[in-house]
């Protein structure tokens, strides 16, 4: 007979108390997750995720005194099997970017389902990166911004600018 795995081990951050109690309900059906616990704030997701073990961090970004930011920097610093998921409002560059420098493996909006929340969950939790199609989309923007177009390749290779048509090559 073979045993079943351990489940996920959830932590839920998330300062407004409904939105909190929501998602840890809403996780808790999950085959395969664990609630371990709640909390209002940075300070205490640290101080929880260390006590109970948490494989993976639900965050919010936006609380009193220490955000999610600072948290998920401390979680991810300390604990770098520990997974962060944000889960916030907010998808703009001065969310986004810190959040993923802090150690974060996946972004999501609340805006998200409860089946986006449950595969990225599963995603980070398995050592992959989630990220919202808002996100995604931010991320690609930032990437691309500022590079020089490179021509489309062929089937020879990379075409240089002066072998691409309608350019005349003069030596």
């Amino acid at each position: 007979m073979s045993e079943s795995p351990a489940p996920i081990r959830v932590l839920v951050v998330d300062d407004q108390r409904v939105t909190r109690e929501g998602l840890m309900l809403l996780v808790g059906l999950n085959a395969g997750m664990e609630v371990v616990g709640g909390g209002a704030d940075g300070e205490q997701a640290v101080a929880l995720a260390r006590e109970l073990r948490a494989d993976v961090v639900l965050m919010d970004l936006a609380m009193p005194g220490t955000d999610g930011l600072a948290a998920t920097a401390t979680l991810t610093r300390e604990d770098p099997d520990v997974a962060v998921l944000v889960l916030t409002t907010y998808a703009d560059d001065a969310s986004v970017f810190p959040a993923l420098r802090a150690g974060a493996r996946g972004y999501l909006t609340k805006d998200a389902s409860a089946d986006q929340i449950e595969q990225a969950i599963r995603a980070v939790h398995a050592g992959q990166v989630w990220m919202d199609a808002v996100v995604q989309q931010r991320l690609v923007t930032a990437v691309t911004a500022g590079l020089p177009a490179q021509p489309a390749p062929t089937a020879d290779g990379p075409r240089s600018a002066a072998q691409a048509p309608g350019c005349s090559r003069t030596d």
